[in-house]
């Protein structure tokens, strides 16, 4: 009987074996000065807070606002399995697929920070152009994305990743709220009117973006042995249908994940909420901005530690009920000091959800195959990241209020349902390969 639970466990020490040399603490290094500076440049242009400000410059529609917003996560999707596939068969050309993806993400938004900045008087096509320049910035994280979770899930130690990931974030929030500092000074100037304050904006971003990806383009990435012809992978939707069976906590997984988007059902138009409705002044979105990553920084002195020692499935619930309290916070909220309370504990909850759901994701499975997890997890996610597009038709209909009680079922829902999943460090045999399997390793050793 003592050997139950051996299969995950051998495979959690394959992980922790394959960090060795310097090869983990430069990439630590490495991935989190790209996190820093990639918090960073968010801050400058936050789909979440600036980019539905700039877009209603265009449109007062805000089931399109909520369409653009969701372009940005939505159409990453559309490549992964392209790539897992690939990478099965050639999983040495993960580092050049990341290059073309991030180095051409940063293209795009410097020619966007261009244009909002050349053109002063801008009108429907350009929030055409605006929204196809999005679109492919969106592609190129979908590339870049696999092979970045494959180097961090292949060097990087699963007792150390909630430590990566929080330090990612712990640093990204302190540049991310000096960055804040300056969206205030810039949108609260007179002397800089729409578009042209949000094109500096996106400048700042841009250049923020090099620096993150310079870093980014030196992690080491191990050499994987060629797949010889003998040794060619099964057909890709085979696979993904073998693992879709012999994973059943990624159905579970991703029925919470569904549902924690209820944070970003609302969160696009809590800004425009706060500005058009109670009557804030511009210039304190940059606050807003601030108070998110504070609470950001803050909640990941808690979240690294207890994704460490206890596993990431307690930073999930933490912050499943975190986004219910900042949502709640936001129907009490009528002062600047309210939103303010409610944009930190909004950070908090995205924090939490972010070193959980992705330290959760890296636990599953063995290295061979993580690439279409990954893969398969984010399709799978894909309704999720037109919850914003949800969110802006509801406000549309519904108006605000209405909007963040609908967030608020979505999450707590979430929040119900993440409390039955399962938690890999501990060798639970619910987290696969398969339960089934595990069950009649069981049997078979009594």
């Amino acid at each position: 009987m003592q050997h139950v639970h051996s299969e995950p466990v051998q495979e959690f020490e394959h992980d922790r074996h394959m960090a060795t040399g310097n090869t983990e603490p430069h990439n630590m290094r490495c991935g989190i000065i790209h996190g820093a500076f990639f918090h960073m440049a968010t801050a400058f242009a936050d789909p979440y807070a600036i980019l539905p400000l700039f877009l209603a410059g265009f449109t007062h529609s805000r089931a399109l606002i909520g369409l653009v917003v969701s372009l940005v996560e939505a159409v990453g999707v559309v490549p992964q399995i392209g790539i897992a596939g690939r990478l099965r068969h050639r999983p040495n050309s993960a580092r050049s697929l990341m290059m073309i993806g991030i180095w051409s993400r940063c293209a795009v938004w410097g020619a966007l920070a261009v244009l909002a900045l050349a053109i002063p008087n801008p009108g429907g096509l350009v929030l055409i152009l605006f929204m196809a320049g999005v679109s492919i910035y969106a592609l190129g994280g979908g590339v870049a994305v696999l092979p970045l979770r494959q180097v961090i899930s292949s060097t990087i130690a699963p007792e150390h990743r909630s430590s990566f990931f929080g330090w990612r974030l712990f640093t990204g929030g302190l540049l991310a709220a000096v960055a804040g500092v300056i969206v205030k000074g810039v949108l609260g100037s007179e002397g800089l009117a729409w578009p042209r304050n949000y094109g500096l904006l996106f400048l700042m971003s841009f250049a923020a973006l090099g620096i993150a990806y310079t870093a980014m383009s030196h992690l080491r990435f191990p050499r994987a042995p060629s797949v010889q012809a003998e040794e060619t992978p099964a057909p890709l939707f085979r696979e993904l249908r073998r693992m879709w069976r012999e994973f059943p906590i990624l159905k579970r997984l991703i029925m919470v994940r569904w549902l924690s988007g209820g944070l970003i059902l609302a969160l696009p138009f809590l800004t425009l909420y706060a500005t058009r409705e109670i009557g804030v002044s511009l210039a304190w979105v940059g606050i807003f901005v601030v108070a998110q990553r504070v609470g950001a920084i803050a909640s990941n002195l808690v979240w690294m530690p207890l994704g460490n020692r206890r596993g990431t499935r307690l930073v999930i619930l933490s912050g499943l009920g975190l986004a219910v309290l900042g949502l709640g916070t936001i129907l009490v909220s009528e002062t600047v000091l309210a939103l303010t309370v409610a944009f930190a504990l909004a950070g908090s909850a995205m924090s939490a959800l972010v070193v959980g759901f992705n330290g959760y994701i890296l636990e599953l499975g063995t290295p061979d195959i993580r690439p279409l997890l990954f893969a398969l997890e984010g399709t799978l996610l894909l309704p999720m990241y037109f919850m914003p597009l949800l969110g802006g038709w509801l406000a549309d209909t519904c108006g605000y209020r209405p909007l963040v009680l609908i967030g608020i079922a979505f999450v707590t829902a979430g929040l119900i349902a993440a409390c039955a999943l399962c938690e890999p460090r501990t060798g639970d045999p619910a987290c696969g390969p398969c339960k089934e399997r595990n069950q009649q390793k069981e049997r078979s050793e009594r």
